[in-house]
């Protein structure tokens, strides 16, 4: 997944992740952020359905719709969700295409 971030008039970052087949691909900078409002945009271009899963903690999956958002893609398409992060590690992965979870820490 390509990771890009930027600032929206709004004063929501937006960080843009764009899965590959079977891999992320991470551009920008998703280690150490300042914590406040994101918008996520998920976008698939891995040939095939695909998921993505963001979850509060490392390499840990809750079903708490507070801290987990998943969405489901067809190929070509693209999703988004917000959120307001605070201090503290998350992750984000594939279920479909299997990835490991990759972090994504808030300073």
């Amino acid at each position: 997944m390509s990771i890009l971030s930027n600032t929206e008039s709004n004063n929501n970052k937006t960080i843009t992740i764009i899965e590959h087949p079977g891999y992320f691909e991470t551009q920008g900078d998703v280690f150490d952020i300042p914590a406040g409002k994101y918008k996520f945009v998920v976008k698939n271009w891995s040939g095939k359905d695909a998921g993505f899963v963001f979850n509060n903690g490392q390499n840990n999956v809750t079903t708490d719709d507070a801290s987990m958002k998943v969405i489901l893609l067809k190929n070509g398409e693209q999703g988004s969700f917000k959120l307001n992060l605070s201090k503290g590690d998350y992750t984000y992965l594939c279920p479909i295409i299997p990835t490991p979870p990759y972090p994504l820490r808030v300073k």
